[in-house]
């Protein structure tokens, strides 16, 4: 059917189609801008995603990078999850270190690897670190095959996937701390060591501060804090800081050990002997320095002195001893001589006052005889128990006459019992000489104090009394308030012809005689004296147990006595041997002599009637006094026998005549002496 159009309809679709055309043109811009805008988004998606895959790939190589530092790193590390705890990754170094396979990691907790009783500290160490605290500090972990290691760890908190977890680095400090651990020790081993020496030891700097003293240098010097950055200059007096430096200075200049004798006082100003090892070297820092330990040799020089005193007093003794023999037998001749021609002269014959001088002087010479033998401990001893006590107060009496009355005499005797045993005699000399010692050390008068007293002496106090030993003494006191003596005096007080009295005033073997008795009994004495403050004299005798004797002293008759027997006398000094037979024929008796062992058999055997006493030396050549007596006892069992001899007590022992009960005279001795003696051996039961 066909359609048609009027002109008006066309008028009309034609102005349709001119606003469609219009409206499509504005659209169309609108369209145009649309399409470019999205043009423009596209374009910045596909850069966005360019990007994103540049990240990605960046990332990628970051994790691959981050995987392989961590798998990697010779230090073990793990990854392990805040809450429970489990391992999420580890190292290879873990692996190796642990001993662990990455299996058995992961099906694991870091509370396996505690020792149990530590897994209470992990625990609180957790929730410190799920706070948001640090994790660091030093473990103790467990390996596989069940030893223990010292680990110092550092952790990072991360999110691992989507846990919550920290990674944790480990270093294993197990031998360091064993190193620490033997450092220490070696420095604990050194500090004791070094405290506990007998030896002072120190370290100086090249200035001479000292760097470094143990505990016995503060035990002699004084607290470390007064000495350390200190030197000896201002410690010590300057002479003796001078001499300590220059030494250090030496050692300095050198590479070895210096072995020194040096002297430095303690803070009570007593003077110290030091036998000192210094060295150099290095310390950590490069700076060098000194070092040196020191020992304490004054009680060993003390011990020295004393020796070499010893020595050269024993050295005196045996001079003394070896010549007393010919000595005594020479007195014997002159004094016997001398007091028999007193008896054939008139008391106004000038002859007589001649013998009466040359007799004193044979008794003077007898007497420095008998004290040398004292001094030499080898006169003869016949030592008994006594009270000392008892002594000192018989003796109180004379005291006074002897010391004078310008000198006060005190006495403070101990309420007990003071029993030693020694010679009675020789006791007495020995109070006598150190009395006089006194007396003429206070010309113008003071006070003399004698004191007794039981005692005990321990190991120290026996240390400067020469060979006692420790034990029960009984102390002897002499004190006077004179002039007191020097240090260099008293080391030789106690020399045989020491004196510090004006010429013929003193034969210095007063103090040299008691020594030798004192030291003869077992006992020791010792002195402390200052110039101005006096002298303390002090004797220790060893206490016995046993019960004092009483000693008395038979009057003895200035008159000789006589007699009618046959004596054989046995002598190989011919002037002896003529003054004997003189002597006894004087008195009556009928003398046969010989001069050895050998011609007085001879003689005896050949005489027809009885030899009533035999008088022989005790030491001649061939044949002893003590031989040729018991060879006459076979033959002739009822004579009797007197020993006499001018050796000294050790020979007299040694020849076997010091017996209780045999008859013996020490020469040199006086006529009345003599044939009291012989008497009193003849008429014994």
């Amino acid at each position: 059917m066909n359609h048609e159009y009027s002109p008006d309809d066309v008028d009309r679709l034609k102005a349709r189609i001119a606003a469609l055309e219009d409206l499509l043109g504005v659209h169309e811009e609108a369209v145009i801008k649309q399409c470019e805008q999205l043009d423009q988004t596209v374009s910045a998606l596909r850069q966005q995603t360019e990007e994103l895959t540049r990240s990605e790939h960046v990332l990628r190589e970051s994790e691959e990078s981050y995987r392989l530092l961590f798998e990697n790193n010779p230090n073990p590390m793990w990854v392990y999850d805040l809450e429970t705890l489990a391992f999420l990754a580890v190292n290879n170094a873990a692996i190796r270190h642990y001993g662990y396979t990455r299996e058995e990691f992961l099906a694991m907790t870091i509370k396996d690897i505690r020792p149990a009783e530590h897994v209470p500290l992990l625990l609180e160490e957790v929730k410190r670190v799920s706070q948001g605290l640090s994790d660091a500090g030093v473990w103790t972990h467990r390996k596989r095959d069940g030893s223990l290691i010292d680990v110092e760890i550092t952790g990072h908190t991360l999110i691992f996937g989507t846990r919550q977890a920290e990674l944790i680095l480990i270093h294993d400090i197990t031998d360091r701390k064993k190193a620490e651990q033997a450092i220490r020790a070696s420095e604990r081993r050194f500090e004791v060591f070094m405290n506990n020496s007998p030896a002072v030891a120190f370290i100086k700097d090249e200035e001479g501060r000292y760097l470094y003293v143990n505990e016995p240098f503060t035990r002699y010097f004084g607290p470390q804090a007064e000495w350390l950055g200190k030197r000896d200059i201002d410690m010590q007096p300057l002479e003796i800081a001078t001499r300590l430096r220059e030494n250090d200075m030496t050692v300095l200049a050198g590479e070895s050990v210096v072995e020194l004798e040096e002297v430095a006082p303690t803070p009570d100003g007593k003077l110290h002997h030091w036998l000192v090892f210094k060295f150099p070297f290095r310390d950590i820092s490069g700076q060098r320095v000194l070092a040196g330990m020191a020992i304490d040799t004054t009680d060993r020089k003390v011990l020295e002195d004393q020796l070499r005193q010893a020595q050269k007093m024993e050295a005196i003794g045996q001079l003394a001893g070896g010549v007393a023999h010919d000595f005594n037998n020479l007195l014997t001749v002159i004094s016997g001589y001398s007091e028999l021609l007193q008896h054939h002269l008139s008391t106004d014959d000038t002859l007589r006052r001649h013998a009466e001088q040359i007799k004193i002087a044979g008794d003077r010479a007898s007497a420095l005889t008998r004290q040398l033998l004292a001094f030499s401990r080898q006169q003869v001893f016949r030592p008994i128990v006594l009270d000392l006590n008892v002594v000192v107060a018989n003796l109180l009496e004379m005291l006074p006459r002897l010391i004078g009355e310008h000198i006060e005499l005190k006495t403070a005797l101990g309420p007990e019992p003071t029993l030693i045993k020694t010679d009675a005699g020789q006791l007495e000399q020995v109070l006598m000489n150190l009395a006089i010692n006194a007396r003429d050390a206070m010309p113008r008068g003071g006070v003399l104090t004698i004191e007794t007293s039981n005692v005990s002496l321990d190991e120290s106090a026996c240390q400067g009394l020469g060979t006692v030993s420790p034990g029960p003494y009984v102390q002897l006191t002499v004190r006077d308030t004179g002039c007191g003596m020097d240090p260099a005096t008293q080391t030789r007080i106690f020399e045989p012809f020491f004196t510090t009295k004006d010429l013929g005033k003193g034969t210095g073997l007063g103090l040299a005689t008691a020594y030798g008795i004192i030291t003869q009994s077992r006992g020791a004495i010792s002195v402390d004296s200052a110039p101005g403050r006096g002298a303390t004299f002090t004797v220790y005798l060893p206490k016995s147990d046993a019960e004092a004797a009483t000693v008395s002293v038979a009057p003895v008759s200035a008159e000789p006595l006589p007699g009618w027997e046959t004596v054989l006398v046995v002598e190989d000094q011919q002037s002896v041997r003529g003054f004997v037979q003189s002597l006894l024929k004087l008195n009556g008796y009928h003398v046969l002599e010989a001069a050895d062992g050998i011609e007085a058999l001879r003689i005896c055997r050949q005489h027809p009637g009885e030899i009533q006493l035999l008088v022989t030396d005790v030491v001649m050549p061939g044949m002893s006094g003590r031989e040729l007596a018991e060879q006459l006892a076979v033959e002739q069992p009822s004579i009797k026998v007197l020993y006499m001899s001018g050796y000294t007590d050790d020979t007299v022992v040694h020849a076997g005549v010091a017996q209780a009960g045999m008859a013996f005279l020490q020469k040199p001795f006086s006529p009345t002496t003599f044939t009291h003696k012989v008497r009193e051996v003849l008429d014994q039961v």
